[in-house]
């Protein structure tokens, strides 16, 4: 009894640890394409049928990658791989399903007023089979383990037999009471498919109880836990999650870390109790805005006696407050003592703190691990230079780098580039400033021309002062560059010299670089001593007038490491020390012409405002949302 308990409480906490995912499923089942039936409705059932078979087997075998241990986190670019390894038994057992019914048709139509019955019945006996058969094919048959003969425990029938009078329940509610609303009944809905998932799932861990030897198999006594904490703010954190793009930092460690080390990754993860774990070595990389969200993973771990090690941009420059909640830090790049921490680690003697230059070895090292690793690690991974030849007072970027620029050769570049093009001919490349040193980033151009790729990154407008370097890199396959912009040439800011010297020649640079082909997405900054509400309109216009393709605006932000920050401690007029606070878009000092409590409420209407009316893209998607309504498409999708 006590196995059956656990295993409903483990399966209760997957299943809501994975909503999304069921979500995903529950569209899918919900596909009405009514304007095609019309003309096709054999086409409408084989394209609906196979986007369920292709998800269904997708997820469940992710599903079971987390049971069997093989991972903690849902991957969703495991996805695929799982889809195309399962998908011949989810088919054959939609089809055999849809079979049984169409046969209890012909032979019994009176039987048809039963059909909630005995289809939902086939529907549990389906989900058991499906698992049954996942297990199999996934781990079993591959890994060589004797097929053991199964024993039904009556408390696990017991589970599934209330599962199967509540889908009973569910479905009688939605046939006989008449529900009015799109959300009530599809509320319902998703209610089904949640109990379709929440079978599978309890047969699954039911049946890999009786296989001790799989989980075994991804059980490792050298484990590394890699985690890049989800931001505190909700829209930063949704972008961040879809994006997903695999941390650098991660291929750095792994790259460092001896082939005895196993690695879990949690990246952008919603985190859940079932992640922790003792006596492992955790790794967590933060910046200022997540740092909160970090701190609090770090403590549970090290309650729980774990090992913990925090390092990027935020504890670099924090380091005495995160000593609070781990065991070490690492201040600056992790490639130069990385595997110091590892040997300190495995001899029971973590220093509070490391620091130290990365030598070539090390940088060849990570090189190797990258030209090892699939094209979706590396292209997150490509970057030609680290650090930034200006040294803007509000960023923290040259601190980071101690005010030194790390060039990649070019030929160890290039290499990674023909590995990934053969999956992505588009990539972006991770630099602060793509021209820090001209004459590299010509050299760079010259060297990827015959590659014939796409690709973005980020770059200072002084580039258009050079038309050749300029015509270099279109013909290198450069689509489009990021600018900090940050001001406009009437900002009183230009005075600060450096890169805002350029402000009075940004329009000039911005319609260079547009005549070269290569599209623009800009970044400003509003927050400035010298801003108030006539230089907001004055920086709308600016950026109106040159209309890059994209228009990000932020908050003036005195993130740590960076010469705002300083200012602001030494004025004191930092009035918010909540990190949560720090993703760019609420006021956090004391400004001495605008209220920063007003500033901070409707800060994100008008970034909202900006970008709807200064960018390209921005002015398509208003004129869709105003034109697509007319049509009723939305509607038609979920009715």
């Amino acid at each position: 009894m006590n196995d059956e308990r656990r295993e409903l409480r483990q399966s209760i906490a997957l299943l809501n640890s994975i909503l999304i995912p069921v979500f995903i499923l529950f569209l899918v089942d919900k596909i009405n394409l009514s304007f095609l039936v019309k003309y096709s409705f054999i086409l409408v059932f084989i394209l609906t049928a196979s986007l369920k078979i292709y998800f269904m087997s997708a997820v469940g075998g992710c599903i079971l990658e987390i049971i069997s241990g093989e991972d903690f986190v849902f991957q969703f670019r495991r996805l695929h791989q799982n889809a195309m390894k399962l998908w011949p038994g989810f088919l054959s057992i939609f089809v055999l399903v849809r079979l049984i019914d169409f046969i209890i048709f012909v032979l019994f139509p009176s039987f048809r007023i039963y059909k909630p019955v005995y289809f939902s019945l086939l529907e549990v006996m389906a989900a058991f089979a499906l698992s049954q058969w996942a297990v199999n094919k996934k781990y079993i048959a591959p890994l060589d383990i004797p097929r053991r003969k199964f024993k039904f425990r009556l408390n696990f029938l017991m589970v599934l037999i209330l599962a199967y009078l509540l889908e009973l329940i569910l479905i009688g509610v939605l046939s006989s009471i008449n529900i009015g609303g799109f959300y009530w009944r599809n509320m319902l809905s998703f209610m089904l498919v949640y109990i379709h998932a929440f079978e599978f799932i309890f047969s699954a861990f039911y049946i890999l109880e009786q296989y001790p030897l799989i989980n075994e198999r991804y059980q490792n006594k050298n484990e590394v836990f890699l985690i890049n904490p989800m931001g505190a703010e909700i829209v930063q954190s949704l972008s961040y999650w879809f994006m997903r793009l695999h941390p650098p930092v991660f291929v750095v460690l792994k790259a460092l870390t001896p082939k005895t080390y196993k690695f879990r990754e949690f990246n952008q993860v919603v985190w859940h109790e079932r992640y922790y774990k003792t006596k492992v070595l955790v790794c967590i990389t933060c910046f200022t805005s997540n740092c909160y969200e970090a701190y609090k993973i770090a403590k549970e771990f090290k309650k729980r006696g774990a090992k913990v090690v925090m390092g990027g941009p935020h504890v670099t420059y924090m380091a005495h407050e995160a000593l609070a909640f781990c065991d070490s830090v690492i201040i600056g790049q992790a490639e130069g003592v990385w595997r110091q921490v590892i040997r300190d680690y495995e001899a029971g003697v973590l220093q509070s703190q490391y620091r130290g230059p990365a030598t070539e070895d090390d940088y060849a090292q990570v090189h190797k691990e990258l030209l090892n690793s699939p094209p979706t690690i590396i292209k997150d991974f490509l970057e030609t230079m680290r650090g930034c030849k200006f040294r803007c007072h509000f960023c923290s970027v040259p601190t980071l780098s101690g005010g030194q620029i790390h060039l990649q050769p070019i030929n160890s570049f290039i290499e990674l580039i023909k590995k990934v093009k053969c999956e992505h001919s588009h990539v972006i490349f991770i630099d602060n400033n793509i021209y820090s040193d001209p004459a590299y980033a010509r050299e760079l151009f010259m060297a990827l021309k015959p590659l014939k790729i796409k690709w973005h990154s980020q770059c200072t407008i002084d580039i258009a002062k050079n038309q050749e370097t300029l015509r270099l890199a279109r013909e290198s396959g450069c689509a489009g560059l990021l600018f900090g912009y940050e001001v406009s040439g009437e900002s009183f800011e230009k005075k600060q010299g450096g890169k805002f010297g350029m402000a009075q020649k940004y329009r000039e640079y911005t319609q260079i670089i547009k005549k070269a082909g290569i599209s623009i997405k800009g970044h400003f900054i509003f927050g400035f001593d010298s801003d108030n509400l006539k230089s907001l309109f004055q920086l709308w216009k600016f950026c109106f007038s040159i209309m890059p393709q994209f228009t990000a605006l932020s908050l003036l932000t005195p993130l740590p490491g960076s010469g705002v920050y300083q200012d602001m401690l030494r004025e004191d007029r930092i009035i918010n020390l909540n990190w949560r606070s720090y993703g760019l878009i609420r006021m956090v000092v004391r400004h001495p012409q605008m209220n920063h409590t007003a500033v901070s409420f409707f800060f994100p209407l008008i970034r909202a405002f900006f970008l709807l009316t200064t960018s390209s893209i921005g002015i398509l998607f208003s004129i869709v949302v105003l034109f697509f309504p007319r049509y009723g498409l939305v509607d038609s999708f979920f009715r």
